[in-house]
């Protein structure tokens, strides 16, 4: 019956996770609409200062830009579900292929970065509870108040300057390698880290107000025991949807810290295509991140089920 219902929720889930997409291409496709910038004018001005309108309207024309609305929003969901983004103004080249280029450096930075979330998140959850009130407790509090508001760019930049120039162990300039990766992915774990262990934490205690703790205490196990053994499986939900939602924003707020870094992932290229006005590699990265985001949100309330059996009696 459970798994009969299970099933139902999954679908339910992924119905609505076809309805978000859909509505997100929309949106993508509206970004494009409404920026009041005209993509060919900037194609034509960046070939001849002197432009004309004729030709400006001849590439409006050969781009489509002048057809009706109706017909401009089919042909863009066509090329969405074909994997076409349409093709970035400043190189001239497919934006799905640009992004694909950015795409793995950024991958391997966040995997990195939510790596360290993930194993200090759960241990430094744990400890906490089990020695409550005590220094470590008081002193994660602190760290964590204080890590909540370090932006991930300032970050970047005291460890950049302290570990790659005043004391060379890293290189300034991103190499490809793993351990170029790990100053950026600290930089950007860091902040949610903090915030993380905050909700774990309080996701534990409240756990440890139910009924099967009690059960479990009175038949002598310890508090580290009964943690690690139940309480800490059913808190997770809580940490999983916090992890997945900052997983998936990273894609697009991770801009600031690969610029500080040289790292040319789709944050940097976002942050070139803002600065160029390219309005198809803009709506193109954002809709990627916005998908990302879909999927991961999705993917955490399924694990959240999978883990937790009472989250998934309460979904």
């Amino acid at each position: 019956m459970h798994k009969i219902s299970f099933g139902i929720g999954l679908l339910k889930r992924l119905l609505g996770l076809a309805a978000v997409i859909f509505g997100v291409v929309t949106l993508s496709f509206c970004l494009q609409l409404f920026t009041g910038t005209d993509p060919a004018e900037i194609i034509v001005r960046k070939q001849s200062v002197f432009a004309t309108e004729e030709q400006i309207q001849a590439v409006r024309q050969e781009l489509g830009l002048d057809a009706p609305f109706g017909e401009r929003y089919a042909d863009y969901i066509k090329g969405v579900f074909r994997g076409d983004l349409g093709t970035a103004i400043t190189n001239k080249k497919p934006v799905i292929g640009n992004i694909l280029e950015a795409l793995p450096a950024t991958c391997m930075l966040i995997g990195m970065a939510m790596f360290w979330v993930a194993v200090f998140t759960i241990l430094t959850a744990a400890f906490s509870v089990i020695l409550k009130g005590g220094i470590f407790d008081n002193a994660m509090r602190i760290i964590c108040i204080l890590g909540i508001c370090v932006p991930s760019f300032w970050l970047a930049l005291i460890l950049l300057t302290a570990f790659a120039v005043e004391i060379p162990v890293f290189k300034v300039i991103f190499d490809g390698s793993l351990k170029a990766l790990i100053l950026p992915s600290i930089s950007m774990a860091f902040p949610v880290m903090c915030i993380s262990v905050r909700v774990l934490r309080a996701s534990i205690l409240n756990e440890l107000k139910s009924d099967y703790v009690v059960y479990a205490r009175a038949r002598g196990f310890s508090n580290s025991q009964v943690i690690y053994g139940e309480v800490l499986r059913n808190a997770l939900p809580a940490a999983i949807t916090i992890f997945a939602q900052y997983c998936a924003a990273l894609f697009g707020t991770s801009a600031l810290v690969e610029r500080v870094f040289s790292i040319r992932g789709l944050g940097y290229y976002l942050m070139e295509a803002c600065e160029s006005m390219d309005v198809y590699s803009i709506s193109g990265s954002i809709l990627i991140c916005a998908v990302l985001f879909v999927l991961f949100n999705t993917a955490a309330d399924i694990l959240s089920g999978i883990i937790c059996p009472a989250y998934r009696r309460k979904a």
